[in-house]
């Protein structure tokens, strides 16, 4: 059955949330020809059997069930890859997002863009949690992808099919296909939608997970981040080579004590000591990040189980 709209829903321990999650689905989308694609990410609460009840009633739903849990990233990317629809939808499974946002992000899409992103005007979330290494996050989207968007972070997303099954990405570049989306899309939006607090369970992710996660970004997008490393150790060095000149004129022009020398001589074989090991460092890590990404092909995800 071929669907207007694939709404990709990745889900852990959500079984609370479905059964509601499901509800408000179906009646924000009777509108329109759709399917859910629900992906099951190693859930140990159940969400898999109620998952399995609500595919065995409803033909709109499919299931995708992975082998353990590989994250949101993963379970979002194993959706997209299984779905059907011409304009597929990231969702989470939370319901702090409002199921009847989806239409209108929809409609956007059809008016010519190639990725629609829900703006979280107002934010129901802990500041320090989740808020804060958001808005980090967001900063770095927007640096990398050349995007001017509020919410750039947003994972409630709308893109035209035909542009996500084109993008070429393999490995651990895959983790981050909201930015390649972003950066690869030719016309791209935001628009507001409702966020809520989440109605039950708790967050998946703690304060750390953000910051790895924020870390890998870096190191997957930015090989400057190599760059400025590499930077930092020929500044060090030229300020070396800068305060050996200005030491030898000191030494010549003044009568330096024999300490204030010594102490000198010291700071500027630290200062060039420090800025070759961080040249070094910054060429490898730059070599190291192209050799990783050539090579590192695995998969991102296996699938245990198939429903729909």
């Amino acid at each position: 059955m071929l669907s207007e709209v694939s709404v990709i829903i990745p889900a852990f321990n959500e079984a609370e949330n479905l059964p509601e999650l499901h509800r408000q689905l179906t009646t924000a989308l009777e509108s329109l020809s759709y399917e859910l694609v629900f992906v099951d990410d190693g859930s140990t609460d159940g969400s898999f059997e109620l998952l399995r009840r609500l595919h065995d009633r409803d033909p709109h739903v499919r299931v995708i069930r992975l082998a353990r849990n590989y994250g949101q990233h993963a379970g979002l990317v194993a959706g997209l890859d299984h779905a059907k629809g011409q304009i597929l939808v990231s969702f989470d499974a939370d319901l702090q997002f409002d199921p009847q946002d989806i239409p209108r992000l929809v409609a956007t899409v059809q008016e010519g863009y190639d990725v629609v992103s829900g703006c979280r005007d107002r934010r129901e979330d802990g500041f320090l949690r989740r808020r804060l290494p958001s808005m980090v996050v967001a900063w770095a989207m927007r640096a990398v992808t050349g995007r001017r968007l509020r919410d750039a972070a947003s994972p409630f997303k709308a893109i035209r099919a035909e542009l996500a099954r084109t993008i070429q990405v393999s490995g651990e570049m895959r983790r981050f296909l909201g930015a390649v989306v972003l950066r690869s899309g030719r016309r791209v939006t935001e628009i507001s939608v409702t966020h809520r607090p989440r109605r039950a369970g708790r967050s998946k992710y703690s304060f750390l997970d953000l910051v790895a996660g924020f870390v890998d970004f870096i190191t997957a997008f930015c090989p400057r981040a190599f760059q400025v490393v590499g930077l930092v150790g020929v500044t060090g060095i030229g300020l070396g080579v800068v305060g050996s000149f200005l030491y030898i004129g000191a030494r010549v022009t003044f009568d330096m004590p024999a300490l204030l020398r010594a102490q000198v001589q010291v700071a500027v074989l630290l200062m060039g000591a420090f800025g070759i090991q961080c040249l070094i460092l910054g060429l490898l890590g730059e070599l190291t990040t192209r050799i990783y990404r050539l090579v590192q092909d695995r998969p991102l995800y296996v699938v245990r189980d198939v429903l729909g």
